[in-house]
């Protein structure tokens, strides 16, 4: 009877918090206004770092970082408040948002256009080693061993109600040669919300060297995706939260999988500010259908509730968690601290078996305004259960796509530490960096293998409107797949030259 109790406790939690879910999108439609439509920022644009620096220095109060990526609308939004609150403060805060300005130039102008080539890029890379292990975060590309060239433009239309982005690009490497479309969408706006349609990759939580459930580790997934491109600040009780960001995702994983054919990969993400100094966020993504599974609305009600999970009546396979990111803009030293939780699986429809991932982030170091550093830790090493997170027992690929981790780069039942330092250069915008990073890898097994990595990078603007962009990595690996062995030695060398028109 206890049981019992426990159990029908927990449905209606559930049910509560679903219903809760639809009034806040309900509060949405009659909350927004129409905007202009506009597509969205790459998750790997340098424009990240500059707006999560201003953030953390108080310089922007009102942004919500953590679910990349945000619409370029959003960011015009974000460059007008730097712009009013960086009025007496340092060069290189100014320095900033000067650069800003100059890169989304017809962004807040709020002109239609098509530009037919919008960014036009060329990389160069050569990797040493087959072992592909210094690849990750890069929209699944995999370059292979020696030389490597990519070759891309981005393409983007906006206007009032629908705006497109496609971004095709010819990959050369000495063992194969290619051309695909790496991204391509359509964004349609009405009342306020935007419906996606296409291929981009996302990125969920506040980490900035992995990310637990969502990242752009992967190649970018095609989907539809519903969200609100700027925060709202909802009436009614709802008000209390403050700015509100919500998005929901669904789309189909590969065919050739070695478990069932193109299932179903949704997701759904919440975040807000009830405080400008605290950002929370709740996550959630799932596995379910595909080729012989059901995907009827019932199995599709199971899934968004969590009911049936390892009961017999599983919809498939379950992630869900919160994440929290602390801002403190102390003028002497501003920091801020961020933390991501999520559960690798469900008990009494709870997340359980948990993940973890926490970092510290200094924009300024002892008043040194061109010095930052940044620390971050993560683990899914759980020890009564190992190997338990990224995989499933119907799902047995796992929570990949085409062969990458769709979540942290790590992999399962593993550990990593990074540490960052950048400096920023004067003059025209640029930054170099050096970063360490260490994993372990099974860490539930007596041999693991283990990587340390050194990455020097840097970004200059040489002239206006074309960047340089150089990357050095040298990584050091042993007991490679777990097997006892010498280390092995890994060198990777990269350059990119990119013009804005």
């Amino acid at each position: 009877m206890i049981l019992s109790g426990r159990c029908l406790t927990t449905a209606k939690l559930i049910r509560a918090g679903c219903f809760l879910f639809l009034l806040i999108w309900l509060n949405l439609l009659l909350t927004i206004s129409s905007v202009q439509a506009s597509t969205y920022l790459d998750i790997d644009d340098e424009t990240y770092y500059i707006l999560n620096r201003l953030e953390a220095e108080g310089i922007i109060k009102s942004a919500l970082l953590s679910t990349k990526p945000i619409s370029r609308k959003e960011v015009v939004r974000l460059i007008k408040e730097a712009e009013t609150n960086s009025v007496g403060k340092n060069q290189v805060i100014e320095q900033m948002v000067a650069v800003l300005k100059k890169w989304f130039k017809d962004d807040l102008e709020k002109t239609n256009y098509i530009k037919p080539v919008d960014t036009f890029y060329l990389k160069y890379s050569f990797d040493d080693s087959n072992l592909q292990i210094l690849n990750y975060n890069n929209d699944g590309d995999k370059p292979g061993k020696g030389s490597n060239v990519r070759l891309g433009l981005i393409s983007r239309a906006e206007s009032k109600w629908f705006s497109v982005y496609v971004n095709p690009e010819f990959r050369y490497s000495e063992q194969f040669t290619d051309v695909k479309v790496k991204k391509v969408y359509g964004v349609l706006s009405l009342f306020g919300l935007d419906l996606m349609a296409g291929k981009d990759s996302q990125w969920w939580g506040p980490g900035y060297h992995g990310s637990i459930l969502l990242s752009n580790n992967s190649e970018p997934l095609e989907f539809v995706r519903l969200t609100n491109p700027e925060p709202v600040v909802l009436p009614w009780i709802f008000k209390y939260i403050g700015p509100i960001r919500a998005a929901f995702f669904a789309g189909r994983l590969e065919k050739n999988r070695s478990d069932f054919s193109e299932p179903i990969l949704w997701g759904l993400n919440v975040n807000f500010k009830p405080v400008s100094y605290l950002e929370l966020g709740l996550e959630r993504t799932a596995i379910m259908g595909g080729k012989g599974r059901s995907e009827s609305l019932a199995t599709w009600w199971r899934s968004f509730t969590g009911v049936g999970e390892n009961d017999g009546r599983e919809s498939g396979d379950q992630r869900a968690g919160y994440y929290a990111k602390l801002t403190l803009p102390f003028k002497w030293q501003p920091v801020q601290f961020y933390v991501e939780a999520d559960g690798e699986d469900q008990r009494n429809s709870f997340p359980s078996k948990w993940a973890y991932l926490a970092g510290i982030y200094l924009p300024k170091i002892a008043g040194l305004e061109r010095f930052d550093l940044r620390g971050e830790f993560s683990t899914n090493h759980i020890g009564e259960y190992p190997n338990v997170w990224y995989s499933h027992h119907i799902y047995t690929q796992g929570y990949t796509y085409k062969g990458r981790i769709i979540g942290h780069h790590m992999g399962s039942d593993s550990k990593d530490i990074f540490v960052e330092a950048s400096y920023l250069i004067p003059g025209s915008y640029g930054r170099i960096s050096l970063s360490y990073d260490r994993e372990e890898h099974n860490t539930s097994l007596a041999v693991r293998e283990k990587k340390d990595e050194i990455e020097l990078k840097g970004i200059i603007q040489l002239v206006k409107g074309l960047e340089l962009k150089a990357m050095y990595g040298f990584g050091s690996v042993k007991n490679v797949g777990n097997v006892p062995s010498d280390r092995q030695l890994i060198n990777i060398f990269a350059a990119e030259l990119m013009y804005r028109f």
